[in-house]
C-alpha cells in the first residue's frame, strides 16, 4: 500500500509496526544505513531523516560505534575481559609513531592491559591479514586502529564491521574511515589547514599553493581546510596551484617536486600536507637557488624534529602525539566497560612560529 506524506514516513511505520508486532524487541539491532537504504530504495540521507525522527520518538538508540537498537535503553553486552587491547599502526619508524604508540602503550599497562601491535604499512593487504588475524583471536577486548590510505575506498570495512559484531569496541585515530561510524582521535585537520593559510593571508600572501596527499584522509580534510581558509580570504585557487601526490610518490620525490614548481611558478606560499613535504620542498629550494621565505613561504603540519632543524626552521602546527596515543587508550578503557561512551576527540593546537613565513606587508 503507497504510504502518504514524506518518503522517510515509510521507514517509520515499518520500525512502529514491527515492536508492536513483537518482531522487533528492546535491544534488537536495527539494520544499518546501508540495508534500510536498499530495502526502502531511498536514500542514505532519507534514511538518516527516518532515523532521527525515530530516535526524537524514542524508538531506537544510537550508540556510536555500535550500531542502532530498538528501545530507549542502551544495550549492555557484558564480554569476559582478557585485559589485552590489539594496536593497529602504519607504521614503526615514521616520526609520529613512536612516541603515539608509547603513549597508548604506556596508558594500556597503567589500567592493567597488555597490547597487542601490527604494522600495515599503510598497505591494504597487510591490513587484510592482520584484520583476518584479529577475527580468529578471541582474546582481545578492543582495537585501537590508525586507517590504511584511508581516503580511497577499502576492501577490509566489512573485517572492522564483523568485529564490531562480536561486540569489540573499536576506536580509530589519526584518521577514520567515512564508511563507519567510529570512534576517531585526531587533529581537526580541517581548521589546522584554514589556520595555515590565515597565517599566509595575514602576511600579505594572495598566491597560495597547497601540497597535499591524496591517499590519505588526512591529506583530503586539509585539503578542504585549505579552500575555505582561501575562500574566506576573498582569494582565488588557480587549479594549478593545488598538487597531489600518493605514499609512493612522495618516497621518489624528484619528479614530483619538479612537476610541483612548475606548477606554483608564480605563488609566494605554500601550505604543505607534513613537515616532511615542508622540508623536502625546503631542500629543493636550496637546490635551485629559492630563498625561503624571502621567494617562498612554507607552513607544515606537525612539528617533526626535521622542522626544527633544517636551512630554514619551518612554520608548523603540533601534533600531540604521546597524549593523542593516551587520550586513544583511556577512551578504549571506557569503552570496553561502557559500549555507549563516544570516546571520540578532536585536537587544534597553536601554531609554532619559526622562520619559514615572509611578511610581505613589511616590504
Amino acid at each position: 500500500m503507497p504510504v502518504s506524506g514524506p518518503k522517510y514516513q515509510a521507514v517509520i511505520d515499518w520500525v512502529k509496526q514491527g515492536i508492536e508486532s513483537g518482531e522487533m524487541r528492546t535491544g534488537d539491532r536495527l539494520l544499518s544505513e546501508k540495508e534500510l537504504s536498499e530495502k526502502f530504495g531511498l536514500s542514505r540521507q532519507t534514511i538518516r531523516h527516518a532515523t532521527g525522527e525515530l530516535e526524537n520518538l524514542k524508538l531506537i538508540t544510537r550508540m556510536r560505534g555500535s550500531g542502532t537498537y530498538i528501545g530507549a535503553a542502551e544495550p549492555r553486552i557484558k564480554r569476559q575481559k582478557f585485559m589485552n587491547v590489539a594496536v593497529i599502526v602504519t607504521y614503526l619508524d615514521n616520526y609520529i609513531f613512536p612516541p603515539t604508540l608509547r603513549g597508548i602503550s604506556d596508558a594500556l599497562r597503567e589500567n592493567g592491559y597488555t597490547t597487542q601491535v601490527s604494522f600495515t604499512d599503510d598497505n591494504v593487504q597487510k591490513e587484510t591479514e592482520i584484520l583476518e588475524a584479529l577475527l580468529q583471536n578471541e582474546r582481545i577486548d578492543g582495537v585501537i586502529a590508525e586507517p590504511t590510505k584511508a581516503a580511497l575506498p577499502n576492501p577490509n570495512i566489512e573485517f572492522y564491521q564483523k568485529l564490531k559484531e562480536k561486540n569489540i569496541p573499536i576506536i580509530f585515530f589519526n584518521a577514520e574511515y567515512p564508511e563507519l561510524d567510529f570512534p576517531c582521535i585526531r587533529l581537526d585537520d580541517e581548521k589546522i589547514a584554514e589556520r595555515a593559510v590565515r597565517l599566509l593571508t595575514e602576511a600579505g600572501h594572495k598566491r597560495i599553493a597547497g601540497l597535499f596527499q591524496m591517499d590519505d584522509r588526512q591529506g583530503i580534510l586539509r585539503y578542504s581546510g585549505f579552500m575555505t581558509g582561501m575562500k574566506k580570504a576573498g582569494l582565488s585557487v588557480p587549479e594549478e596551484t593545488v598538487v597531489w601526490f600518493d605514499t609512493i610518490g612522495m618516497r621518489h620525490p624528484a619528479k614530483l617536486l619538479d612537476y610541483f614548481f612548475y606548477r606554483i611558478k608564480d605563488c609566494t606560499a605554500v601550505v604543505c600536507y607534513n613537515d616532511n613535504v615542508a622540508v623536502k620542498i625546503i631542500k629543493e629550494c636550496d637546490r635551485r637557488g629559492i630563498r625561503v621565505p624571502e621567494d617562498l613561504s612554507i607552513v607544515g603540519i606537525d612539528n617533526a624534529d626535521v622542522a626544527k632543524n633544517c636551512t630554514t626552521p619551518v612554520t608548523t602546527f603540533p601534533h600531540p602525539k604521546e597524549e593523542l596515543g593516551r587520550v586513544a587508550a583511556e577512551a578504549m578503557v571506557r569503552m570496553i566497560d561502557d559500549p555507549s561512551y563516544d570516546g571520540s576527540r578532536l585536537f587544534l593546537p597553536e601554531p609554532i612560529i619559526r622562520d619559514s613565513i615572509q611578511n610581505l606587508k613589511l616590504q
